[in-house]
């Protein structure tokens, strides 16, 4: 994979540029002012001592002349030990304040990395080249952005001094300006190509990247420690992991030995330049053309532009390298949404919903081998509960996906309340829905935390989060544990309780009990429990539903009995529907699954 073509160089640093200072402006306006305004008073220090100085020796070297004393030096030597001290002053205050002033722009890159993909589309989910992009942009956030907005401070205070060196330069000999600019100039073009190896090279190495942190998550992580113990995989997996880091490193060993060469080059034309602009001097002195003052000050002055101009230089392959490195990260924060919200969208029908209704629905998934769903029609109604059945890869949760507006039909429409979904605002929708998926997630949070996050914007309320607890059955967990609902859960933090995959799914039922939504989904929501206690929940889901409406997705036949109608997904249609009683006298499929489950328990 080549990285792309991107807008011209110039553009994109600018354009970059740009979004990189309006990041740290964002973050802390008053301490970017106020750096930037430190940083050019600390730039103007180095001029003033230089002149300071050679004014110095110009007065030494001629105090007999002039029959000049102590006295006449001392305001010379005041203004030195001024300019110095605050030279030093500011820049240990600088030092100090860089770290906060670069964390605090790091923290609002991050904020808005994190926000960015816990709202994009699902259905980027589905592109292999989306997780490299957002591979590319977490890489480098938790540092370039700052340092991006240091290296234009920087930047600007060098930007000072060598104006005030160059004018100094510039009033003895233009040829010393001449030769400090044309060796930066050559230095940063030489460290441009560097930069340009540099991006191609990880650019391409993303995926590889991402499969070998993938396979050290393998290794490392709970959720797959079982298997790879019982199995014994450890040996397998580190041999895939070790030699693709050893390819990686191979590659990134040949790019840094062409970088180490290109820059020992530009230190040797930084050198060349410098011992040329010194035998300049030295011939100028000896001729006489230049007092003693004027040797110093032009040493000192061009030593300070070279090292100042050498400064800028690497600041600006600095600036160059962070705005490559982040045309990444400000591309993803940019893109674009793959469902279309309305200007101004229908709202979702106030008060209990009174139907939903799946109409005529075909869709696939980007890369699927054929549509998910196929000119599928169902209608639910207000206070039913509806049991999705049917072989995995039917077509049941892409339902659940359509419904939740995570992807929009390519054929047909949802509607809710009557309202077709691709013109409400997707997240209108989903406050009005609690779901429990499969794969739930476990919150290593406290118990009251994980219950109140099914409705996280209402105060906090215990007696709603022990009535969410006693409908989904699982009171009991809180009294298990010493400090109730403020008991943390999980073994990720000090002084948590690890749960079972029954005890996290309770929760889970609690967290949807606790939302109190208008349309209740549950796709397998009790696979971890025994079947007592699956009927049991089950029962009183129905009888807790009061208008809502219910979808329930699952394989125990045995359960889904007591739902109000009975809806078989085959080959992304409803092929089947009807009560537990009337589609067993039908004798399709539905009756042949339910007997071959029954004859499991004979």
């Amino acid at each position: 994979m080549s990285a792309p073509p991107p807008e011209s160089r110039a553009r994109r640093v600018r354009k970059n540029l740009r979004l990189g200072m309006s990041l740290a402006w964002t973050a802390s306006p008053s301490a970017l002012v106020r750096y930037s305004v430190l940083g050019m008073l600390s730039a103007a220090m180095p001029p003033i001592s230089v002149y300071l100085g050679a004014e110095l020796v110009n007065r030494i070297a001629g105090a007999r002349a002039r029959h000049l004393d102590f006295s006449d030096v001392l305001p010379v030597i005041l203004g030195l030990w001024l300019a110095t001290s605050v030279q030093r002053a500011v820049g240990a205050y600088m030092g100090y304040g860089r770290n906060l002033f670069v964390r605090r722009v790091q923290l609002e890159a991050e904020r808005r990395l994190l926000a960015k993909a816990a709202t994009v589309d699902l259905g980027h989910f589905d592109n292999s080249n989306w997780h490299d992009r957002l591979a590319r942009a977490k890489r480098d956030v938790s540092w370039r952005p700052g340092d991006l907005t240091w290296s234009v401070l920087g930047l600007s205070g060098n930007l000072v001094t060598i104006l005030l060196m160059a004018g100094l330069l510039a009033s003895l000999h233009y040829v010393l300006v001449l030769l400090a600019l044309g060796s930066a100039v050559l230095s940063l073009a030489i460290e441009r190509r560097v930069t340009s190896k540099l991006y191609e090279f990880f650019y391409k190495e993303t995926p590889e990247e991402r499969e070998r942190d993938y396979l050290g998550d393998l290794l490392a992580q709970p959720r797959t420690t079982k298997e790879v113990r019982a199995y014994v995989l450890a040996d397998y997996l580190m041999g895939r992991h070790g030699a693709l880091s050893e390819e990686l490193f191979r590659k990134r060993e040949e790019m840094y030995r062409t970088a180490t060469r290109t820059s020992m080059l530009t230190g040797l034309v930084s050198g060349t330049t410098l011992a040329l602009a010194y035998a300049f001097v030295a011939v100028r002195g000896v001729e006489g053309s230049i007092d003693p003052g004027g040797v110093v000050l032009v040493i000192g002055a061009f030593a300070a532009v070279a090292g100042t101009l050498s400064q800028i230089s690497s600041t600006f392959v600095a600036v160059d390298q962070h705005t490559t490195f982040l045309d990444d990260y400000f591309s993803f924060l940019s893109i674009d949404p793959l469902l279309k919200v309305p200007t101004v969208p229908d709202p979702v029908p106030v008060g209990r919903i009174d139907g939903i209704e799946f109409r005529g629905v075909t869709f696939a998934y980007q890369g699927g081998a054929g549509p998910a769903v196929a000119g599928l029609s169902l209608r639910i109604r207000s206070g039913e509960m509806v049991a999705l059945v049917g072989e995995n890869g039917a077509g049941k949760s892409t339902l659940v996906r359509l419904l939740l507006r995570f992807y929009d039909p390519d054929e047909g429409a949802v509607l809710v309340g009557g309202v077709d979904l691709r013109q409400v605002d997707p997240n209108d929708l989903r406050r009005r829905i609690g779901v429990l998926f499969q794969d739930y997630p476990s919150y290593e949070l406290t118990v009251r935390e994980n219950v109140a996050m099914g409705r996280p914007d209402l105060p906090g309320d215990d007696e709603r989060v022990m009535d969410a607890l006693r409908r989904s059955r699982s009171e009991w967990l809180v009294k298990k544990m010493p400090r109730g609902l403020d008991a943390r859960v999980g073994r990720l933090f000090e002084g948590g309780h690890d749960l079972s995959g029954g005890e996290w799914q309770r929760l889970a039922l609690a967290r949807i009990m606790y939302r109190d939504a208008d349309v209740w989904i549950l796709d397998e929501p009790t696979s971890s429990l025994d079947p007592e206690a699956e009927a049991a929940i089950f029962a009183e889901l129905k009888d807790n539903l009061k208008g809502r409406i219910g979808i329930v997705i699952s394989h125990r036949f045995s359960t889904v009995r007591i739902a109000d109608r009975i809806a078989v997904i085959d080959g992304g249609r409803v092929t089947e529907l009807g009560t537990h009683e009337e589609l067993l006298a039908a004798n399709g499929r539905y009756a042949r699954l339910f007997e071959m489950q029954a004859a499991g328990y004979r």
